[in-house]
């Protein structure tokens, strides 16, 4: 029940809302809810010594229970499809439901890897008698966080301000219209662990809900403004004069600060593989050559790569570590992890030349390849920490297993290989207490050979722990994270030169651009079995986009690039905030009780960290200014919160570093010159307009023309109506008017067909002088709103707003809407010319 490496920093707003009240109100009720009593509900055990399958299915072998999330293609939902629960997935259905029933809702977050909230589906949900009371008092919906980051993100805010903790399963009870009153975490079937029955806790809220119902609206409320008022919070902006080197220093000094020289790593344990603050130090290290930058990044990584957190015999790395050591882990292996971490070991080889490196990038490359490689070409998104019921118990091992198995060789394995104890039972975690080179030194061998001699050892093992029953395999395919894993196999291809990681790199990218966007070019978040769905988040689009341009890097191929802007452009047309800066996590088309913009860095780099990181990339790599623009009004968005705490943004600050100095010691991006405050250029600088009637006065029931000009500059043209993607803006006009006016018709020109680098294919432009034009008539009724001059209304009572966006061979700039008066076509008549 991990609360991850982002819980401290809520820690803040915890104590603002323990200051108003908020906190205090709802403890006391939830106290004098979960109270002993007599009414307290005991959960059925009737079948208990029967396995957890055959307890939910009838005599005939068919599921006792059914709901509906059997038609879902999570497996986490999947997973409770056949519970006594009438769970619902998250959507009209069940929220209808709740307003028509004037029911709560109870909403369970949890993923496909999260050990307890397998324990809770065994223990609590598999349970008739606790079903019976969910079913006959709430609506009960189940979301995969993996699916819905949005719900997931807002509603473990509502669990953090209450509990100054969270984790999964995220358990919250809310309003019909979805307003938080009431959250936690695990809860057992009957107390225990320091925790109310999950039996207490559903009597408890539903007295409260019947017979209180106004408190329990009024805690929705506070709770409900707390969660709003700290997404809002998060996008308090600062100014372009922070976006220097110093707040790169001081990025850099924190982690100076909290970094575990014994063990590696920064900060205590439970530890988190902390890629984004080692490619930081790489960076300024490759910039100033500080040799102690480079020792933070060196002894971290060995020491990961040393410890139970790798997979020694499977290869790739677990989620993260239990223990200060990197020893015990929790055993979830995800997608999420192995790019990152696959980058930064081949990053950190390029630099230092350590074999040690190079072979846990490979090992990473070949447990991907090997279990979450689809026959399709994308990945699937994780591996269960759990076998038959118990944590790790795929990857342990006791040293009468290890000598069974390899007989006299065990002696040499044994010597090289230890085993971390769990906390429970005589099995241990595999890891390597000293570096190979220190054990061939004192064994007698160079340390290639000792390596040629464990490399079988391991082998032999690894086909053991395979003919075990293995965890559950998670094979949805999620694009953000297959993004991340694209990036690392094209940067694998560009360090090592192994064709088979270019291969990898192109069929993944080839499946998610294929498979994975609807017939608008829009990106779907997840896939699987055949079916795509749920519309894409920012960060999907953001970090798809990543793993194109690194596709882009490492083989030149324009189409990487093309593909990674148009990405970037459908991003900007969804997902952006005009006026505050930065982008949202959503396309705000689902009302939901906050808007986030998801601006902290966690397990994967924030979806406004990875669109940082992208803007100056292609800033640099196109060297249009355009990128350079919204890339600083992304940083400046942000800028106060980094100031702040610059620890919560190690992928940002890094983009902040990549666009002061550029990568590798190379020139600088052209985005510098954004930070340094360079005019964001947009389409109004390559177009002229002006507009124009056909008559000098506006009668009552008159029928009349209107018509705009632009004048596009040379070498630039802007989008027809209707343009030829999607993700280009047509060009549009509007006429508007404090007179009733109707508009007949809008007539636009014959468009050019122009074929710029950045499309695939021509699409329809307007260029050099266009016109637009307009009928309009003026209502019979206008009269009075004229003013009853029987010479008509002035035509300064009409405007015109055109909406277009200029591009050239090779880009597009950002949109401009432009509002313009009308004047007469005194000298301009052949404007209205047929």
């Amino acid at each position: 029940m991990s609360t991850g490496r982002w819980s401290g920093g809520w820690s803040g707003w915890r104590k603002r809302y323990v200051a108003s009240g908020l906190l205090l109100t709802i403890v006391l009720v939830v106290v004098a809810l979960l109270a002993p009593r007599e009414m307290a509900v005991t959960p059925a055990h009737a079948e208990s010594d029967d396995s957890d399958d055959a307890a939910s299915r009838s005599a005939d072998g068919s599921w006792r229970y059914t709901n509906a999330l059997a038609g879902e293609t999570s497996p986490y939902l999947l997973l409770h499809a056949h519970n006594p629960v009438d769970w619902y997935p998250w959507g009209p259905e069940a929220l209808a439901r709740a307003r028509a029933e004037n029911k709560p809702i109870f909403l369970s977050v949890g993923y496909s890897t999260c050990y307890w909230c397998h324990v809770m589906e065994r223990e609590v949900f598999s349970d008739p008698e606790i079903a019976r009371l969910m079913n006959q008092w709430f609506i009960n919906i189940k979301v995969d966080r993996e699916e819905r980051p949005d719900l997931d993100n807002i509603y473990m805010t509502a669990t953090q301000l209450l509990t100054g903790g969270g984790g999964w399963p995220n358990s919250v009870f809310m309003t019909p219209d979805r307003k938080p009153f009431f959250a936690g975490t695990y809860f057992p079937p009957v107390s225990k662990y320091g925790r109310p029955g999950f039996p207490d806790v559903l009597s408890g809220l539903h007295e409260a809900w019947v017979q209180r119902p106004l408190d329990v609206e009024e805690q929705a409320e506070k709770l409900t403004a707390a969660v709003r008022a700290t997404q809002e919070a998060q996008g308090a902006a600062g100014d372009s004069t922070m976006l220097t080197q110093g707040l790169v220093d001081a990025a850099i000094d924190r982690l100076r600060d909290r970094f575990d020289e014994t063990e590696g790593g920064f900060g205590d344990a439970p530890k988190f593989p902390p890629d984004m603050d080692l490619e930081l130090l790489l960076a300024e290290y490759e910039r100033n050559n500080d040799p102690e930058l480079l020792h933070l990044v060196r002894y971290t990584l060995q020491q990961m790569a040393r410890g139970g957190i790798h997979d020694h015999l499977g290869g790739g790395f677990h989620r993260y570590a239990t223990d200060q050591r990197w020893r015990v882990t929790d055993f979830e292996k995800m997608l999420h992890n192995q790019g990152p971490l696959a980058k930064v070991y081949l990053h950190a080889y390029r630099l230092t030349g350590l074999d040690e490196f190079r072979s846990a990038a490979q090992g990473i490359f070949a447990f991907v390849d090997r279990v979450l490689r689809s026959p399709e070409g994308g990945f699937y998104s994780a591996l269960d920490s759990e076998t038959d019921g118990e944590e790790g118990l795929f990857y342990l091992w006791t040293e009468a297993d290890i000598r069974q198995e390899l007989g006299p060789d065990a002696e040499l394995f044994l010597a090289v290989y230890a085993l971390a104890p769990m906390a429970e039972g005589d099995r241990g975690v595999l890891f390597m207490p000293r570096s190979l080179t220190e054990m061939a030194t004192q064994l007698g061998f160079a340390e290639e050979a000792l390596e040629e001699v464990l490399q079988p050892l391991r082998q032999r093992l690894l086909r053991v722990r395979q003919q075990r029953p293995r965890p559950l395999l998670d094979t949805k395919v999620l694009s953000a994270w297959n993004g991340l894993m694209i990036d690392a196999y094209a940067y694998g291809y560009e360090v090592l030169g192994e064709r088979a990681y270019l291969q990898s790199a192109r069929q993944a990218a080839a499946f998610v651009w294929g498979k994975m966007r609807d017939g608008e070019g829009h990106l779907q978040r997840s896939y699987r079995d055949g079916s795509a769905g749920h519309d894409a988040f920012q960060e999907d689009y953001a970090l798809l986009a990543r793993g194109l341009l690194g596709l882009h890097q490492a083989t030149g191929e324009a189409r990487y690039l093309r593909q990674a802007e148009e990405l970037v452009a459908i991003m900007d047309r969804l997902f952006c905030d005009a006026e505050g800066g930065g982008y949202y996590m959503t396309d705000r088309s689902e009302p939901l009780i906050a808007q986030s913009k998801h601006i902290y860095d966690g397990a994967i780099p924030s979806g406004n960290s990875a669109a940082a990181h992208v803007l100056t990339t292609l800033a640099a790599q196109t060297g249009r200014d355009a990128y350079a623009g919204r890339m600083e009004q992304t940083l400046r968005a942000f800028a106060g919160a980094m100031t702040r705490n610059p620890g919560g943004f190690p992928r940002m600050v890094l983009a902040l570093q990549l666009s002061l100095h550029g990568s590798q010691g190379g020139a600088p991006a052209t985005a510098a010159a954004a930070v340094r405050g360079m005019a964001f250029p947009d389409s109004r600088d390559h177009v002229g307009t002006e507009a124009f009637a056909s008559v000098e006065r506006l009668l009552p029931a008159a029928t009349f023309e209107v018509a705009a000009r632009l004048v596009v500059a040379p070498g630039w043209h802007i989008n027809a109506n209707p343009a030829s993607y999607d993700f280009l803006l047509p060009t549009t006009l509007q006429v508007s008017s404090d007179l009733p006016v109707e508009v007949a018709s809008v007539m636009y020109p014959k468009a050019r067909i122009l074929r710029p680098t950045f499309a695939e294919d021509s699409l329809a432009a307007y260029a050099d002088t266009v016109v637009i034009r307009a009928q309009v008539r003026l209502a019979p009724n206008a009269g009075g709103a004229a003013g009853d001059d029987p010479g008509g209304a002035a035509i300064d009572r009409l405007s015109l707003t055109l909406l277009f966006q200029a591009c050239d061979d090779a880009q597009c700039l950002a949109p401009a809407q432009v509002t313009l008066p009308v004047h007469t076509a005194a000298g301009n008549d052949r404007i209205f010319d047929d």
